[in-house]
Parts: C-alpha cells; structure tokens; sequence
C-alpha cells in the first residue's frame, strides 16, 4: 500500500523536483531532520509541532488541542488542505507560504525549519504520504476506518445489509468491511469496548476515513472534517 501511495505522490511532484522510485524511503532519512518536533506512525503524538500521521490530505491547523499559530489558525479556516503543492510550498518557507496564501505580510508560522533542496522536499511529502489515509487499499465494494488519533481505541464497521465487525485498532491500524449493493456504511468508534458514548460516521462505498482526534459524545475529529 505504501508503494502504491509513493507513486502516487511520484506522479504528483513530478512537476517540482526529481523523483526516483525510491522517493518515500529516502524521505525517511530526510524525515530526521524533522523529528525534533514532530512525530509520525504508530505512538505518535504532537510535540513542539503537531503529529504528523495523516497529514497529507489532512485540513491544516485541525489537530483538537494542539496550538498553531494565529496565522495558520486563519488558512485552515480558509479552506487550507496539505497535499503535494501546499506542503512543497510549506516547506520551502512557512511564513513566506502563509503570507500569500492569506495576502497578509503580518502572516507568521511558528515553524522556522526549512528544507531549502527540492528532492528532499519530494521525497519527505511522499514519506508523509505514507501515512495517509490514501495509502489504503480500499475495496471498490466496501468502505475503511484508520486510526489516526494519539491512542488506540474500538471500532465498529456496519454494512447497511447489517454486517458488523469489531476490532480494537492500535495508531496506524485499520478496519474495512465490504458492502452489497449499498452507496455507504457506518463506521463507530469507542474509547474502549465497555463505552456507551462514541462517534459515529457515514462512508460512501469506495473511500475511507480516519480518526484525527476522540472526543465523547459524537465530538470527535475526523480527516474529512471535524464533527
């Protein structure tokens, strides 16, 4: 899966750097660079910068808790999405970016870190990439949840036939069901399997989503937007 999302990526960035077929592995070298502030995969959790796992496709500034600066608060308000352009241009300059993106020249990132080489650029947002959501390998007739909070909690998958299925997902993992006939599924999540209050989700047949961020009584963050 993550070598069908890094060609993905590949075919995306093509139009910004060189790119090899070994793009995401060497964004993992050059992700070192990142890792003082930031964290990404399985355990992660925001740092000085926000966690990172999902992230590409992700609503900028959306991560529940985390502090980001006023002026990226205002591009995600804005309609802001972190895909292959907006973080190629993110990481060539943070505040530099939100100045034109918001046609502000008071606009300020918190981020100061730049990666001034546009391979390593390409090859960290394909690295990134990896963790999305969009490197699942969604059946055409069924529907994913990811879990991309900070901890693992239960899930549930329902087919609008009534198929359900159950399973505990750790950062990182994932749950798809398959469906017949039916234009959607319902996906659930719980703090632990003996809750009664959750989230609940809505998935056309054919996609995915992921969980940003728990919170009880339907609260929750999810990657397409928040609840």
């Amino acid at each position: 899966m993550k070598s069908f999302l890094a060609s993905a990526l590949i075919v995306g960035l093509s139009g910004l750097a060189p790119v090899s077929a070994q793009t995401a592995d060497e964004g993992e070298k050059v992700f070192g660079k990142c890792k003082a502030c930031h964290q990404i995969g399985e355990g992660a959790k925001s740092r000085t910068g926000p966690l990172l796992t999902g992230v590409v496709g992700r609503p900028a500034a959306s991560i529940e808790g985390f502090k980001y600066s006023k002026s990226l608060r205002a591009a995600g308000e804005a309609g802001l999405v972190w895909d292959a352009e907006t973080l190629d241009a993110w990481l060539t300059d943070p505040s530099k970016f939100l100045k034109t993106r918001l046609d502000d020249k008071k606009a300020k990132a918190k981020m100061s870190f730049r990666l001034k080489d546009p391979a390593d650029r390409a090859a960290v947002i394909a690295y990134l990439g990896t963790f999305s959501t969009a490197a699942m390998d969604v059946p055409a007739d069924g529907f994913c949840v990811v879990n991309n909070s900070d901890s693992m909690h239960v899930f549930i998958t329902e087919t609008r036939e009534g198929a359900r299925s159950l399973q505990e997902l750790n950062v990182g993992e994932q749950l798809c069901s398959s469906s017949t006939g039916a234009e959607d599924g319902i996906v659930s999540v719980f703090e632990s399997a003996d809750a009664l209050e959750g989230c609940s989700r809505i998935i056309p047949v054919g996609s995915a989503e992921e969980l940003i961020e728990y919170a009880e009584f339907d609260r929750c963050a999810w990657g397409s937007h928040q609840s």
